[in-house]
């Protein structure tokens, strides 16, 4: 079985399974359908929108169906691993296709993309947006079209078929909730958000101030806004470092982020102060963090979702009603997952191995 998963101006090679853009294989493109039926099987929320294998009928009918999937970015591998669950999903279906565009991380790409995929035709269109209210244009121009719009992981503040994601507020206040009993409620903290404006950084935040509130006796000293990667990481940490001298702890919204700013406390030679880390991502480079000491915890935000999607999208074509959407804040209706366990010293090792990514974390530059 080859390949069903179009890029923005890729061409499949169907003997190999594989998508190549100017004759390079792009890191979302390495495995056959064969290899992602291994992935699937791996997968942890299967048993969420149900679907068995096989042809997707529409109105009795067999025909191709085209899925548009307009991701944030391939800068990323949490991204990659949400791609890949949703290739999973489809490999299972032989009448499905993605058509799959890269973001690059740019709210104008992204809109102008998800235009692009309307003027091409697909069936419905999976979102994960770079920014919340940025690609509320995109979002309502597929609902007028009658197209079914899946949003995943960040959510659009306007009309939708379906919001999926786990809850960050929740997972915020879990991770918030280990740092503050490690501090005892005392102490000085700055945070490193993901990208300002969406609505995972958002969520986190709020996540967070909804201990803090119980806790009067940690301070917030200062914020900035780490969009998600370790680089902007570095010289926010630096500034931290030269205007605060007594720093107890980092909140970072991502993992990058929290590897960035201890390289900059390294740096700084500040590695003797203790300074304590809290994060999120759950991949199981983060999990080996945790186990070794580097973070304290780690927000188990899980990527696998792609297929999640893809299964509602399919079900909305079909006209079925989806399980346990239901209203909530924002238009349309969301489907909440259950969240997964904040990963700490006492269950790291149980985690490893069951996060996203294959890479191993950065050396411990305190150590």
């Amino acid at each position: 079985m080859s390949m069903r998963v179009f890029c923005a101006t890729a061409l499949i090679a169907a003997m190999t399974g594989t998508i190549a853009v100017a004759d390079e294989t792009l890191p979302i493109s390495g495995k056959t359908c064969e290899e992602l039926a291994a992935v699937y099987e791996r997968l942890p929320m299967i048993d969420i929108l149900p679907m068995e294998a096989g042809p997707v009928e529409i109105d009795g009918e067999v025909r191709d169906i085209v899925v548009g999937f307009s991701q944030t970015g391939f800068n990323h591998p949490w991204r990659i691993a949400m791609l890949e669950a949703a290739q999973a999903e489809a490999c299972r279906h032989p009448n499905v296709s993605l058509i799959v565009l890269d973001g690059n991380v740019d709210v104008a790409k992204q809109n102008n993309d998800v235009r692009d995929l309307i003027a091409r035709g697909v069936d419905a269109v999976l979102l994960s947006p770079v920014e919340s209210a940025a690609l509320g244009p995109a979002s309502r121009a597929v609902m007028r079209e009658g197209i079914p719009l899946i949003v995943m992981d960040r959510d659009v503040p306007t009309e939708k078929t379906l919001f999926i994601g786990q809850s960050n507020v929740t997972m915020g206040e879990s991770v918030a909730r280990v740092m503050a009993e490690d501090l005892d409620g005392q102490g000085n903290i700055v945070v490193i958000t993901g990208l300002q404006g969406s609505s995972p950084a958002i969520d986190r935040d709020r996540g967070m101030k909804n201990v803090l509130a119980d806790h009067p006796g940690i301070n917030v000293l200062a914020v900035g806004d780490g969009q998600w990667i370790r680089e902007p990481a570095v010289p926010i940490m630096e500034d931290f470092l030269t205007a605060f001298p007594e720093i107890d702890a980092v909140f970072s919204h991502a993992e990058e982020s929290s590897w960035g700013a201890q390289l900059a406390i390294a740096r700084a030679q500040r590695c003797d102060e203790g300074i304590l880390h809290y994060t999120f991502d759950g991949s199981n480079a983060g999990f080996k963090s945790v186990a070794a000491g580097t973070f304290r915890a780690d927000g188990n935000y899980t990527p696998f979702i792609g297929d999640i999607g893809l299964r509602a999208a399919l079900m909305a074509l079909k006209g079925q009603e989806i399980p346990d959407a239901a209203a909530y804040e924002e238009p349309g209706l969301r489907l909440q997952l259950p969240d997964s366990p904040t990963v700490t010293e006492a269950n790291a090792e149980e985690w490893i191995g069951r996060g996203w990514g294959d890479f191993e974390p950065p050396l411990d530059p305190c150590k």
